[in-house]
């Protein structure tokens, strides 16, 4: 009994990784699809990260990702805070905001506000039968939902 692969085996493989090298091997090395789910990947924690605050705080947070990047600050007085003091960021201090990587796309932009119930609504109730807010970075997008605060990324 021979053991090994045949000729036609081998040419099979060849013939196969030509392909996948062809099809796959330039998505590797366009930096635009690593920005963009980068920054969406940003982003998203940026938000969830205002609903923590506002819960631990007890002041209503701001959350906006728009095409010059996102951003999060105090919707209100609060405590020794204005209304529209940016959130500091809680590693390596500064303002918790982030530029949009040049080329990506952000549609639709997300202005929300989360009270100190972690849902969105400016005011202390949370709203019912409101509508789910919802930001399209790139090819990727997360939608926030109004009465609970739930924040999912969609496929």
């Amino acid at each position: 009994m021979q053991r090994g692969f045949t000729m036609v085996e081998l040419i099979m493989v060849i013939v196969i990784l030509g392909i996948l090298a062809a099809v796959v091997g330039p998505r590797f090395f366009d930096r635009q699809v690593f920005d963009e789910r980068l920054y969406f990947e940003q982003s998203l924690s940026a938000v969830r990260y205002a609903q923590k605050l506002a819960l631990s705080s007890g002041c209503p947070v701001r959350a906006q990702v728009g095409a010059a990047g996102y951003a999060l600050s105090y919707a209100a007085a609060c405590g020794g805070l204005v209304d529209g003091s940016p959130v500091a960021n809680p590693v390596g201090g500064g303002d918790y905001a982030q530029a949009a990587p040049a080329g990506v796309a952000i549609d639709p932009r997300l202005d929300i506000v989360f009270n100190s119930l972690g849902c969105l609504s400016a005011s202390a109730a949370c709203p019912d039968g409101a509508a789910a807010q919802t930001a399209g970075i790139g090819g990727f997008t997360f939608r926030v939902h109004a009465a609970t605060g739930f924040i999912e990324s969609l496929p």
